[in-house]
């Protein structure tokens, strides 16, 4: 369970624990977003680049909300915001599918 701000210290620290992991031989880690109170640029990127990380670890982001980048997309430049907003939809639940 990931808690609190999420920018490049708690990045840093997260990227060396799964590395850690990794070499433990761990190959799945469950990122549980429900009690982030902010995710900064760094905190976005780097949950991202963990996701499609290239090694033999499978990272795995639940309980993403748009609540947690909102500090970082209403301070954005606008050239940025579509960029910025699909990095975020990367990390939302995706929709349920199939009929009622």
């Amino acid at each position: 369970m990931l808690a609190g701000e999420i920018g490049p210290p708690e990045m840093i620290s997260l990227a060396n624990y799964c590395e850690h992991l990794e070499r433990g031989g761990q190959t799945d880690l469950h990122l549980n977003m429900a009690a982030v109170t902010h995710c900064g640029r760094e905190g976005l990127d780097g949950l991202l680049a963990l996701v499609a990380g290239p090694g033999a670890m499978t990272v795995t982001v639940d309980g993403a909300r748009w609540r947690h980048f909102m500090q970082l997309l209403s301070t954005a430049p606008i050239v940025e915001m579509q960029g910025l907003c699909d990095s975020v939809r990367m990390l939302l639940p995706r929709p349920a599918t199939g009929s009622a």
